[in-house]
Protein backbone atom coordinates (compact mmCIF):
# COMPACT_ATOMS: atom_id res chain seq x y z
CA UNK A 1 0.00 0.00 0.00
CA UNK A 2 2.62 2.23 1.34
CA UNK A 3 4.84 2.09 -2.64
CA UNK A 4 1.80 1.79 -4.51
CA UNK A 5 0.63 5.55 -2.84
CA UNK A 6 4.81 6.67 -3.45
CA UNK A 7 4.16 5.54 -6.77
CA UNK A 8 1.07 7.10 -7.77
CA UNK A 9 2.27 10.56 -6.24
CA UNK A 10 5.63 9.98 -7.46
CA UNK A 11 4.04 10.15 -11.02
CA UNK A 12 1.68 13.10 -10.34
CA UNK A 13 4.16 15.06 -9.11
CA UNK A 14 6.65 14.01 -12.42
CA UNK A 15 4.13 15.69 -14.55
CA UNK A 16 4.20 18.77 -12.44
CA UNK A 17 7.35 18.91 -12.91
CA UNK A 18 9.04 20.80 -16.24
CA UNK A 19 10.21 18.15 -18.70
CA UNK A 20 11.06 18.05 -22.41
CA UNK A 21 8.60 18.93 -25.33
CA UNK A 22 5.19 15.92 -25.38
CA UNK A 23 5.47 13.46 -28.05
CA UNK A 24 1.89 15.07 -29.58
CA UNK A 25 0.37 12.46 -29.13
CA UNK A 26 -3.20 13.22 -29.74
CA UNK A 27 -4.21 10.37 -28.05
CA UNK A 28 -2.84 11.81 -24.25
CA UNK A 29 -3.99 15.04 -25.09
CA UNK A 30 -7.14 14.09 -25.54
CA UNK A 31 -8.22 11.53 -23.07
CA UNK A 32 -6.23 13.63 -20.25
CA UNK A 33 -4.41 10.24 -19.81
CA UNK A 34 -3.33 9.99 -15.92
CA UNK A 35 1.11 10.21 -15.34
CA UNK A 36 1.10 5.78 -15.28
CA UNK A 37 -0.67 5.53 -18.83
CA UNK A 38 1.29 6.03 -21.47
CA UNK A 39 3.27 4.36 -24.51
CA UNK A 40 1.34 0.88 -24.75
CA UNK A 41 -1.21 2.08 -22.44
CA UNK A 42 -2.67 3.72 -25.54
CA UNK A 43 -2.80 0.05 -27.31
CA UNK A 44 -4.54 -1.43 -24.25
CA UNK A 45 -7.03 1.65 -24.02
CA UNK A 46 -8.03 1.17 -27.24
CA UNK A 47 -8.58 -2.59 -26.97
CA UNK A 48 -10.59 -2.39 -23.76
CA UNK A 49 -12.72 0.67 -25.40
CA UNK A 50 -12.95 -0.74 -28.93
CA UNK A 51 -11.80 -4.21 -29.36
CA UNK A 52 -9.05 -5.43 -32.20
CA UNK A 53 -8.41 -4.11 -35.68
CA UNK A 54 -6.14 -4.28 -38.41
CA UNK A 55 -5.00 -2.56 -41.47
CA UNK A 56 -2.06 -3.10 -43.16
CA UNK A 57 -1.52 0.63 -44.35
CA UNK A 58 -0.91 1.24 -40.71
CA UNK A 59 2.76 0.11 -39.61
CA UNK A 60 1.53 -0.64 -35.95
CA UNK A 61 -2.11 -2.35 -35.18
CA UNK A 62 -3.89 -3.47 -31.55
CA UNK A 63 -3.52 -7.18 -32.38
CA UNK A 64 0.38 -6.91 -31.33
CA UNK A 65 -1.36 -7.10 -27.86
CA UNK A 66 -2.14 -10.01 -26.18
CA UNK A 67 -6.20 -9.73 -25.14
CA UNK A 68 -6.34 -10.46 -21.15
CA UNK A 69 -5.57 -7.09 -19.64
CA UNK A 70 -7.60 -5.00 -21.59
CA UNK A 71 -10.94 -7.07 -21.60
CA UNK A 72 -10.30 -7.75 -17.60
CA UNK A 73 -10.15 -3.46 -17.40
CA UNK A 74 -12.93 -3.56 -19.93
CA UNK A 75 -15.57 -6.06 -18.19
CA UNK A 76 -15.03 -4.07 -14.42
CA UNK A 77 -15.29 -0.93 -16.16
CA UNK A 78 -18.55 -1.99 -18.09
CA UNK A 79 -20.27 -3.23 -14.10
CA UNK A 80 -18.53 0.07 -12.51
CA UNK A 81 -18.72 2.77 -14.81
CA UNK A 82 -15.50 3.65 -13.78
CA UNK A 83 -13.17 5.42 -16.39
CA UNK A 84 -11.19 2.94 -17.89
CA UNK A 85 -7.72 3.91 -17.53
CA UNK A 86 -8.06 4.60 -13.56
CA UNK A 87 -9.55 1.12 -13.40
CA UNK A 88 -6.96 -0.20 -15.35
CA UNK A 89 -4.00 1.06 -12.89
CA UNK A 90 -6.32 0.20 -9.84
CA UNK A 91 -6.51 -3.52 -11.11
CA UNK A 92 -2.58 -3.53 -11.79
CA UNK A 93 -2.42 -2.29 -8.06
CA UNK A 94 -4.60 -5.05 -7.01
CA UNK A 95 -2.80 -7.96 -9.20
CA UNK A 96 0.57 -6.68 -7.28
CA UNK A 97 -0.57 -6.86 -4.20
CA UNK A 98 -2.08 -10.43 -4.48
CA UNK A 99 0.98 -11.37 -6.47
CA UNK A 100 3.32 -9.84 -3.47
CA UNK A 101 1.81 -12.45 -1.54
CA UNK A 102 2.16 -15.15 -3.13
CA UNK A 103 5.74 -14.85 -3.85
CA UNK A 104 6.45 -14.03 -0.46
CA UNK A 105 4.84 -17.06 0.35
CA UNK A 106 7.05 -19.11 -2.22
CA UNK A 107 10.23 -17.30 -0.76
CA UNK A 108 9.12 -18.36 2.52
CA UNK A 109 8.91 -21.76 2.10
CA UNK A 110 12.38 -21.76 0.04
CA UNK A 111 14.85 -19.59 2.14
CA UNK A 112 12.80 -17.96 5.25
CA UNK A 113 11.25 -15.03 6.39
CA UNK A 114 13.81 -12.52 6.29
CA UNK A 115 15.07 -13.64 2.96
CA UNK A 116 11.35 -13.65 1.69
CA UNK A 117 11.03 -10.05 2.83
CA UNK A 118 14.20 -9.30 1.11
CA UNK A 119 13.39 -10.60 -2.13
CA UNK A 120 9.52 -8.97 -2.78
CA UNK A 121 11.73 -5.52 -1.37
CA UNK A 122 13.89 -5.99 -4.34
CA UNK A 123 11.39 -6.11 -6.89
CA UNK A 124 9.26 -3.20 -5.40
CA UNK A 125 12.80 -1.45 -5.59
CA UNK A 126 14.00 -2.46 -8.96
CA UNK A 127 14.07 0.97 -11.23
CA UNK A 128 11.24 -0.27 -13.25
CA UNK A 129 8.88 -1.38 -11.09
CA UNK A 130 6.99 1.77 -11.08
CA UNK A 131 5.35 -1.01 -14.67
CA UNK A 132 4.13 -2.92 -12.28
CA UNK A 133 1.58 0.04 -11.11
CA UNK A 134 0.95 1.51 -14.75
CA UNK A 135 -1.73 0.62 -17.04
CA UNK A 136 0.17 -1.97 -18.12
CA UNK A 137 -0.32 -5.74 -18.59
CA UNK A 138 2.80 -6.53 -15.95
CA UNK A 139 0.89 -7.13 -12.80
CA UNK A 140 -1.49 -9.06 -14.40
CA UNK A 141 0.58 -11.24 -16.40
CA UNK A 142 3.42 -11.53 -12.51
CA UNK A 143 0.26 -12.95 -10.30
CA UNK A 144 -0.23 -15.55 -13.28
CA UNK A 145 3.33 -16.60 -13.46
CA UNK A 146 3.48 -16.38 -9.74
CA UNK A 147 0.14 -19.03 -9.61
CA UNK A 148 1.51 -21.14 -11.58
CA UNK A 149 4.30 -21.98 -8.98
CA UNK A 150 2.07 -21.29 -5.95
CA UNK A 151 -0.78 -23.54 -6.68
CA UNK A 152 1.62 -26.06 -8.13
CA UNK A 153 3.49 -26.29 -4.57
CA UNK A 154 0.28 -26.78 -3.17
CA UNK A 155 -0.76 -29.51 -6.28
CA UNK A 156 -3.90 -27.12 -6.82
CA UNK A 157 -3.63 -28.30 -10.37
CA UNK A 158 -6.53 -26.95 -12.18
CA UNK A 159 -5.83 -23.46 -10.54
CA UNK A 160 -2.13 -23.92 -11.67
CA UNK A 161 -3.47 -24.64 -15.37
CA UNK A 162 -5.53 -21.94 -15.43
CA UNK A 163 -2.77 -19.49 -13.93
CA UNK A 164 -0.90 -20.96 -16.91
CA UNK A 165 -3.86 -20.56 -19.41
CA UNK A 166 -4.35 -16.28 -18.07
CA UNK A 167 -0.78 -16.11 -18.40
CA UNK A 168 -0.54 -17.02 -21.65
CA UNK A 169 -3.44 -14.59 -22.59
CA UNK A 170 -1.74 -11.85 -21.20
CA UNK A 171 1.34 -11.83 -22.85
CA UNK A 172 3.42 -13.85 -25.78
CA UNK A 173 5.72 -15.03 -23.14
CA UNK A 174 3.22 -16.52 -21.09
CA UNK A 175 3.10 -20.22 -23.22
CA UNK A 176 6.28 -20.67 -21.20
CA UNK A 177 5.24 -20.96 -17.84
CA UNK A 178 3.87 -24.65 -19.17
CA UNK A 179 7.65 -25.17 -18.63
CA UNK A 180 7.55 -25.79 -15.23
CA UNK A 181 3.86 -26.81 -14.89
CA UNK A 182 5.17 -29.85 -16.78
CA UNK A 183 8.38 -29.64 -14.18
CA UNK A 184 5.91 -30.00 -11.20
CA UNK A 185 3.82 -32.75 -12.70
CA UNK A 186 6.93 -34.73 -13.74
CA UNK A 187 7.55 -34.47 -10.07
CA UNK A 188 4.36 -35.94 -9.29
CA UNK A 189 4.98 -39.20 -11.62
CA UNK A 190 8.45 -39.63 -10.11
CA UNK A 191 6.98 -39.91 -6.58
CA UNK A 192 5.48 -43.00 -7.78
CA UNK A 193 1.47 -42.14 -7.91
CA UNK A 194 0.59 -42.39 -11.51
CA UNK A 195 -2.93 -42.30 -10.88
CA UNK A 196 -2.75 -39.15 -9.14
CA UNK A 197 -0.37 -38.14 -12.08
CA UNK A 198 -2.78 -38.60 -14.47
CA UNK A 199 -5.29 -36.78 -12.44
CA UNK A 200 -3.22 -33.68 -12.45
CA UNK A 201 -1.91 -33.62 -15.49
CA UNK A 202 -5.86 -34.15 -16.29
CA UNK A 203 -6.54 -30.92 -14.37
CA UNK A 204 -3.70 -28.90 -14.96
CA UNK A 205 -3.13 -29.08 -19.20
CA UNK A 206 -6.37 -28.52 -20.80
CA UNK A 207 -7.20 -24.65 -19.35
CA UNK A 208 -3.56 -24.13 -19.95
CA UNK A 209 -3.22 -25.62 -23.65
CA UNK A 210 -7.03 -23.84 -23.74
CA UNK A 211 -5.22 -19.90 -22.71
CA UNK A 212 -2.02 -20.86 -24.98
CA UNK A 213 -4.50 -21.57 -28.46
CA UNK A 214 -7.21 -19.06 -27.81
CA UNK A 215 -5.63 -15.91 -29.01
CA UNK A 216 -3.79 -17.53 -32.29
CA UNK A 217 -7.36 -18.80 -33.09
CA UNK A 218 -8.97 -15.95 -32.74
CA UNK A 219 -6.78 -14.07 -35.37
CA UNK A 220 -7.39 -16.81 -37.23
CA UNK A 221 -10.81 -16.61 -37.08
CA UNK A 222 -10.97 -12.68 -37.42
CA UNK A 223 -8.23 -11.87 -39.71
CA UNK A 224 -7.23 -15.15 -41.05
CA UNK A 225 -3.97 -15.77 -39.95
CA UNK A 226 -2.93 -17.24 -36.65
CA UNK A 227 0.47 -15.83 -36.73
CA UNK A 228 -0.83 -12.41 -37.12
CA UNK A 229 0.55 -11.12 -34.04
CA UNK A 230 4.21 -11.73 -34.80
CA UNK A 231 4.01 -10.47 -38.20
CA UNK A 232 2.66 -6.97 -36.34
CA UNK A 233 5.39 -7.31 -34.19
CA UNK A 234 7.91 -7.51 -36.76
CA UNK A 235 5.81 -4.51 -39.06
CA UNK A 236 5.67 -1.97 -36.37
CA UNK A 237 7.94 -3.20 -33.14
CA UNK A 238 10.91 -4.76 -35.43
CA UNK A 239 10.97 -7.94 -33.39
CA UNK A 240 11.24 -10.88 -35.37
CA UNK A 241 13.09 -14.56 -34.79
CA UNK A 242 16.83 -13.93 -34.88
CA UNK A 243 19.19 -16.61 -33.37
CA UNK A 244 20.27 -15.32 -29.57
CA UNK A 245 23.32 -13.83 -29.74
CA UNK A 246 22.18 -11.54 -33.25
CA UNK A 247 20.81 -9.01 -29.96
CA UNK A 248 24.04 -9.80 -28.02
CA UNK A 249 26.22 -9.28 -30.97
CA UNK A 250 24.90 -5.77 -31.87
CA UNK A 251 25.05 -5.29 -27.61
CA UNK A 252 28.42 -5.81 -28.35
CA UNK A 253 29.50 -3.36 -31.24
CA UNK A 254 27.24 -0.51 -29.96
CA UNK A 255 29.68 -0.82 -26.67
CA UNK A 256 33.09 -0.79 -29.01
CA UNK A 257 31.44 2.14 -30.77
CA UNK A 258 31.15 3.63 -26.91
CA UNK A 259 34.59 3.40 -26.33
CA UNK A 260 35.41 4.77 -30.00
CA UNK A 261 33.76 8.24 -29.14
CA UNK A 262 30.57 7.22 -31.07
CA UNK A 263 28.06 6.47 -28.08
CA UNK A 264 24.42 5.26 -29.07
CA UNK A 265 21.97 6.88 -29.48
CA UNK A 266 19.69 6.23 -26.53
CA UNK A 267 22.54 5.79 -24.48
CA UNK A 268 20.51 5.49 -20.73
CA UNK A 269 18.39 3.12 -23.08
CA UNK A 270 21.32 1.31 -24.12
CA UNK A 271 22.95 0.83 -20.89
CA UNK A 272 19.82 -0.50 -19.16
CA UNK A 273 18.92 -2.85 -21.53
CA UNK A 274 22.46 -4.09 -21.67
CA UNK A 275 22.90 -4.40 -17.68
CA UNK A 276 19.41 -6.03 -17.13
CA UNK A 277 20.20 -8.97 -19.69
CA UNK A 278 23.92 -9.74 -18.23
CA UNK A 279 22.71 -9.38 -14.68
CA UNK A 280 19.49 -11.51 -15.30
CA UNK A 281 21.00 -14.72 -17.09
CA UNK A 282 23.22 -14.65 -14.19
CA UNK A 283 20.52 -14.69 -11.39
CA UNK A 284 18.77 -17.42 -13.36
CA UNK A 285 22.07 -19.45 -13.19
CA UNK A 286 22.21 -18.74 -9.91
CA UNK A 287 18.94 -19.75 -8.80
CA UNK A 288 19.60 -23.11 -10.79
CA UNK A 289 22.60 -23.63 -8.83
CA UNK A 290 20.57 -23.64 -5.92
CA UNK A 291 18.16 -26.44 -7.21
CA UNK A 292 15.31 -23.93 -8.26
CA UNK A 293 15.15 -26.35 -11.30
CA UNK A 294 11.34 -25.16 -12.15
CA UNK A 295 12.17 -21.51 -11.24
CA UNK A 296 15.51 -21.30 -13.91
CA UNK A 297 13.20 -23.42 -16.57
CA UNK A 298 10.78 -20.18 -16.49
CA UNK A 299 13.28 -17.82 -16.40
CA UNK A 300 16.07 -19.16 -18.55
CA UNK A 301 13.51 -20.08 -20.84
CA UNK A 302 12.17 -16.64 -21.29
CA UNK A 303 15.23 -14.68 -21.23
CA UNK A 304 16.09 -17.18 -24.40
CA UNK A 305 12.93 -16.37 -26.22
CA UNK A 306 13.48 -12.43 -25.23
CA UNK A 307 17.32 -12.79 -26.70
CA UNK A 308 15.21 -14.29 -29.84
CA UNK A 309 13.11 -11.55 -30.56
CA UNK A 310 16.39 -9.45 -32.92
CA UNK A 311 17.05 -6.59 -29.66
CA UNK A 312 16.65 -5.91 -26.68
CA UNK A 313 13.92 -3.23 -26.17
CA UNK A 314 12.04 -3.23 -23.60
CA UNK A 315 14.41 -5.58 -21.44
CA UNK A 316 14.25 -3.50 -18.05
CA UNK A 317 10.54 -4.03 -18.15
CA UNK A 318 10.05 -7.74 -19.03
CA UNK A 319 12.51 -8.75 -16.09
CA UNK A 320 10.12 -7.52 -14.13
CA UNK A 321 7.94 -10.70 -14.20
CA UNK A 322 10.99 -13.00 -13.41
CA UNK A 323 10.13 -13.29 -10.18
CA UNK A 324 12.33 -15.76 -9.04
CA UNK A 325 15.49 -13.85 -9.55
CA UNK A 326 14.65 -11.87 -7.14
CA UNK A 327 15.36 -14.53 -4.43
CA UNK A 328 19.27 -14.64 -4.85
CA UNK A 329 18.95 -10.49 -4.80
CA UNK A 330 16.85 -10.89 -1.23
CA UNK A 331 19.58 -13.29 0.07
CA UNK A 332 22.21 -10.97 -0.50
CA UNK A 333 20.09 -8.09 0.86
CA UNK A 334 20.41 -10.22 3.70
CA UNK A 335 24.16 -11.09 4.00
CA UNK A 336 25.48 -7.54 3.06
CA UNK A 337 24.08 -4.57 4.56
CA UNK A 338 26.10 -2.37 2.27
CA UNK A 339 24.67 -3.74 -0.80
CA UNK A 340 20.82 -3.45 0.62
CA UNK A 341 21.55 0.52 1.32
CA UNK A 342 23.04 0.70 -2.30
CA UNK A 343 20.47 -1.34 -3.81
CA UNK A 344 17.79 0.45 -2.14
CA UNK A 345 19.21 4.42 -2.80
CA UNK A 346 20.28 3.12 -6.65
CA UNK A 347 16.74 1.85 -7.26
CA UNK A 348 14.96 4.38 -5.77
CA UNK A 349 17.23 7.23 -7.14
CA UNK A 350 16.87 5.55 -10.70
CA UNK A 351 13.56 4.45 -10.68
CA UNK A 352 12.06 8.09 -9.96
CA UNK A 353 14.26 9.52 -12.85
CA UNK A 354 12.60 6.71 -15.37
CA UNK A 355 9.35 7.40 -13.97
CA UNK A 356 10.34 11.33 -14.67
CA UNK A 357 11.11 10.46 -18.06
CA UNK A 358 8.27 7.73 -18.57
CA UNK A 359 5.57 10.39 -17.58
CA UNK A 360 7.57 12.81 -20.02
CA UNK A 361 6.45 10.49 -23.11
CA UNK A 362 10.48 9.55 -23.34
CA UNK A 363 10.21 5.86 -23.98
CA UNK A 364 13.01 3.94 -20.75
CA UNK A 365 11.51 -0.06 -21.81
Amino acid sequence: MIWSLVILSLAGGAARLPGPPESGNPWDAALHAPPLAKWDSYWYHRIAVSGYDFSVKESENSVGFYPAYPLVVRGLTAVARTPTLWTGIALSLLFLLVALLAIGDLFLRREGEKVALAGVVSLLFFPTSFFLAAFYSESLFLLAAAGVFWASDRKRWLLAGLCAGVAALTRVNGFLLVLPLAWFLWAERRAGQPAAWARAAAKALPPALAGILAYPVYLWVRFGDPLLYFHSKAQGWGKRATAPWVPVANSGKGLLEWIRGRPPEYTLNFVLETASAVVFVWLTILIFRRGLFAESLYAGATLLLLLCSANLDGFPRFVLTLFPCFLPIGQALVLRPAFALAYALGGAGLGAFLLYRFVHWIIVA
